[in-house]
């Protein structure tokens, strides 16, 4: 699986690095990205497709380079259109 996300950099509004899923499980996923992120920090995750984009959450377990492991923390759908209502 190459899938591309983006990475919701912590700390910074609306700055979103570009990432890339290579495993997806259940409870975690592997991905590529350019953060500095650590063992132990949270890491939000974006996956967008039309009209809608889906954020998960979760810890970094292990990190090698560039190349983080991601256990899951929560998940939340976020429609594009929704903020336009409110």
């Amino acid at each position: 699986m190459h899938t591309p996300v983006f990475i919701a950099v912590p700390g910074a509004t609306n700055i979103v690095v570009p990432g890339l899923v290579s495993k997806l499980s259940r409870t975690g996923m592997e991905l590529y990205a350019g953060v500095n992120l650590q063992p132990g920090d949270l890491m939000e995750v974006e996956f967008r497709t039309t009209g809608r984009t889906i954020r998960v959450a979760g810890i970094v377990r292990d990190r090698s380079g560039f190349c983080f492991g991601l256990e899951f923390c929560a998940l939340r759908i976020e429609l594009e259109k929704a903020s336009a209502r409110c």
